[in-house]
């Protein structure tokens, strides 16, 4: 009883938000430059609680009138301002009050800086958020770029859901157009009362990297010990200082900072004068810029050019109190050397944890076997033949990721999958969608590296996510050889209920990979001689069509991909998969090689494997065995 009464209580404080949420949003459309707009002195799209997500607009409040012509909700009445102001204020406080209890785990750090490190983790409104917390048995003088100087029994990394820092952003406004900042004082204070420590004694930084890809290093040298913790993420708001133009100006807009932060909290043993903490935050700023620039990050902004950090990059430094005094951490310096190893290697794995950058050649696979020759000139194409599990993201991705393993011991030079195969076919009903990232996410980042230190062209079957529009995709994703993202291509015969959460494509455009236009369809794009048609008329020298298409009878591919061949005087490659799925059998499924209307080579089998074909860049195909 008690845990459905927890689940009552909480769908009762989300109703109740959601309401007050929509009768204060109904106010503020109605409300004159007399009332409370006078009072805020923002825009009439920056006005307090403008919550306009697709969820709450599709809701219909009893507050509300709904004009069908116009598509929106407006209020019965008008409120005093007064009301509007205390419901602001319960809205704020029953937000912040909707998180789960925490729990924690400790992070290992050197006996000798004296501190006691660990993650909390709790959950609010669905979203989590992790706060590193680093803390000291007695004051510590530390340097923060956001508090300045303080005498800190803790340092604080507190990072949340970017969607989560979304919703309070716009959820906060009012409290004077700095919403984001709001949550982050409720959780600084919260932290505080926690520890039993008052708010001026932490010091804080805030990201909206997952404290799971945290990465902690250490460095020694005789007497002096450094600790680097840091949390990367530079996909959405690398910049480029000196070159990169900005438009934020404080005080005259609400949070309208883009997310993307590098944050960096730096223990040391050594007791540092305040000029050596001032030097210290040079000395780090130098390390987290060389990473960015060995590891090739480009400017979000100016992508022709490499980042030199986030705009919203964080240090904190951590003065010790036990070893020996330090007045400079410079790089002529020991200390300002172990400061600048440790946050080079710091911000190099953290950023490969959270966004798939690796330093050029840590992605190179050892070759596991002879690979077997091949005549000038001639393409070696891996089909990966692949049993995807349905909603096994991270096995089918491990499975990918081996499969070009042993593809690149046999010599080949493109590696094509199934479609979807990170996901299996019918995954949606298993793990939803929420998970899908962005494109380009970490892992489709990391298959650009392993491209790269291998020399190996990827076609890869995947979930996309509009980074724009949040539209979802089935996608193949084409990376060349030098790790090139070229971009992606995504299904447009969208097919039954388990791709339902899938938007069709809209355009096919051939790609370039070695100097050799592809053309890309998936699966049932091929049933139809239209879309193979333009390929031919762009130029394409040969179509891969990634499939999940097992032969049952009628559904069955049957001749599509002989005559799209013959209709377009094109190679045809199919790459299908095989195994199982409670829904659907597969593990008769065939890839195959067509040309000219001809099938040149079936290939089925019933766990995963790879077939590979030469293809002389025309007409040319032989197959390869082991």
């Amino acid at each position: 009883m008690h845990h459905r009464q927890v689940g009552i209580d909480k769908c009762l404080r989300s109703w109740v938000i959601s309401r007050l949420v929509e009768l204060l949003a109904g106010h503020l459309r109605h409300t004159t430059d007399d009332t409370v707009s006078s009072d805020t002195g923002q825009d009439a799209d920056n006005r307090p609680f403008r919550i306009a997500d697709q969820c709450r607009r599709n809701q219909r409040s009893p507050f509300t009138r709904h004009d069908s012509q116009r598509g929106r909700g407006d209020t019965l009445f008008p409120l005093p301002r007064r009301a509007v102001s205390i419901l602001g204020f319960v809205l704020v406080q029953l937000s912040l009050a909707m998180t789960t209890p925490a729990s924690a785990s400790d992070i290992a750090i050197p006996a000798n800086l004296q501190a006691q490190a660990q993650v909390i983790r709790a959950e609010r409104d669905g979203y989590w958020e992790k706060s590193l917390v680093v803390s000291f048995p007695e004051r510590r003088r530390s340097l923060s770029t956001s508090d300045g100087i303080v005498e800190a029994r803790a340092a604080v990394n507190h990072s949340a859901h970017p969607l989560l820092w979304i919703k309070v952003s716009k959820a906060f406004l009012n409290q004077d157009g700095r919403g984001g900042k709001v949550y982050l004082d409720h959780i600084h204070q919260k932290l505080a009362d926690s520890l039993k420590f008052d708010k001026s004694e932490i010091a804080r930084m805030a990201t909206a990297a997952d404290m799971d890809n945290l990465a902690v290093v250490t460095k020694e040298y005789g007497p002096l010990t450094v600790t680097v913790l840091a949390t990367a993420g530079a996909k959405s708001n690398a910049i480029r200082t000196g070159v990169d133009e900005s438009s934020y100006i404080e005080g005259q807009e609400a949070d309208s900072k883009p997310h993307g932060t590098i944050n960096i909290m730096v223990l040391t043993n050594a007791r540092l004068t305040d000029g050596a903490m001032a030097r210290a935050i040079v000395t780090v700023t130098e390390g987290k810029t060389a990473a960015l620039e060995d590891l090739r990050v480009p400017s979000t902004y100016s992508p022709a050019v490499q980042a030199t950090g986030t705009g919203t990059d964080s240090v904190i430094i951590v003065s010790g109190s036990t070893g020996p005094k330090a007045t400079y951490a410079g790089g002529h310096s020991r200390l300002g050397e172990l400061v600048g190893k440790a946050t080079y290697e710091a911000v190099v794995e953290s950023l490969g944890k959270q966004n798939g950058f690796f330093l050029p050649g840590t992605k190179r696979f050892a070759g596991k076997a002879a690979a077997i020759a091949k005549t000038p000139n001639t393409i070696r194409l891996g089909l990966l033949h692949m049993e995807a599990v349905p909603g096994d993201v991270a096995g089918n991705r491990r499975r990918i990721e081996e499969g070009i393993q042993d593809a690149v011991a046999h010599g080949a030079d493109w590696v094509i999958t199934p479609e979807l195969a990170e996901t299996g076919y019918y995954f949606a009903k298993r793990i939803g969608t929420d998970w899908i990232e962005p494109f380009p996410g970490t892992w489709v980042s990391t298959l650009a590296a392993i491209a790269r230190d291998n020399r190996i062209a990827l076609f890869v079957g995947f979930a996309e996510r509009d980074p724009k529009t949040a539209r979802l995709y089935n996608s193949v994703v084409v990376i060349d050889r030098q790790g090139t993202i070229q971009g992606t291509y995504r299904k447009q015969a969208v097919h039954g209920s388990a791709e339902a959460w899938s938007t069709p494509g809209a355009q096919n455009k051939r790609m370039s990979v070695d100097g050799i236009p592809v053309g890309v369809l998936i699966c049932a794009d091929a049933y139809k001689p239209g879309l193979a048609a333009q390929y031919r008329e762009q130029g394409a020298a040969i179509l891969l069509s990634p499939a999940n298409w097992p032969p049952a009878g009628e559904l069955g591919p049957k001749n599509y991909w002989e005559t799209r061949s013959r209709e377009t005087g094109l190679p045809f490659i199919a790459v299908n998969r095989t195994g199982k799925e409670p829904e659907l059998d597969f593990s008769q499924g065939q890839s195959a090689v067509s040309v000219e209307g001809k099938r040149l080579f079936s290939f089925s089998a019933p766990q995963s494997r790879l077939f590979y074909v030469d293809w002389d860049g025309e007409q040319g195909f032989s197959e390869v065995r082991d």
